[in-house]
């Protein structure tokens, strides 16, 4: 088991949804180290990972390869925080968190992290950082955008639409770079499902056929010299 699994992504990153598209990919690999995958959480305890807040700041666009460093904090009752350091070719660029949660794989329903002692026992470095997530703020005007129903192709094991996918497209509406966001992931979206896009400023929102939100998301715009 590593405390701290370094995943190397040749390719580099020229946009956010590459960096969250890279956090996924190195989360999977430390999972499979750990022994707490996806299959492993279905198969003995019918339960499913689910991502509901996240948050990547780059200090500067990486130059190069992309490397990521990830590990773990000591969970809570319902949360369990992973942070990662991002690295190029010149030294740290930059530095990202995820909040999953465990649900149900049959009712959704939130599963106490604590009923499994597997991810009490887990390698975390200490000191631990403390940084937190809060709940997105939006701006009080927001107006429509887009319409974007959900394609199979973009669903993922869980059988809802993958977090990369709605980074990419709330990034597709940002007319200036970003070097950072946030966002937060409030209900399920599945395929055929069509989301209304809404922006505000640096802000994006999804809202539901039937009204209710599923994600919100706010970019931290590249400065300009």
């Amino acid at each position: 088991m590593q405390e701290i699994l370094e995943y190397h992504r040749p390719a580099g990153a020229d946009s956010l949804t590459e960096i969250v598209a890279a956090m996924q990919d190195a989360a999977i690999a430390h999972s499979l180290d750990l022994n707490i995958d996806f299959a492993r959480m279905l198969k003995d305890y019918h339960a499913l990972w689910m991502l509901v807040r996240l948050r990547a700041d780059l200090t500067r666009r990486p130059v190069g390869a992309l490397r990521l460093q990830t590990f773990l904090r000591a969970p809570s009752s319902l949360f369990s925080i992973r942070d990662f350091t991002l690295l190029d070719e010149q030294g740290v660029c930059g530095a990202a968190m995820q909040c999953w949660v465990l649900a149900d794989a049959g009712t959704r329903k939130l599963v106490s992290i604590k009923s499994i002692p597997a991810l009490w026992s887990l390698p975390t470095p200490a000191p631990e950082r403390t940084d937190v997530l809060r709940k997105v703020p939006l701006p009080e005007v927001m107006s429509d955008a887009a319409l974007w129903t959900v394609a199979p192709e973009e669903i993922d094991d869980n059988g809802h639409l993958n977090n990369v996918v709605y980074v990419r497209h709330a990034e597709l509406l940002q007319e200036a770079p970003c070097l950072g966001l946030e966002i937060q992931f409030d209900r399920e979206c599945f395929a055929g499902e069509t989301l209304r896009l809404q922006t505000g400023g640096d802000a994006v929102r999804g809202v539901k056929e039937d009204g209710c939100e599923s994600f919100r998301c706010r970019f931290r715009k590249e400065s300009t010299p």
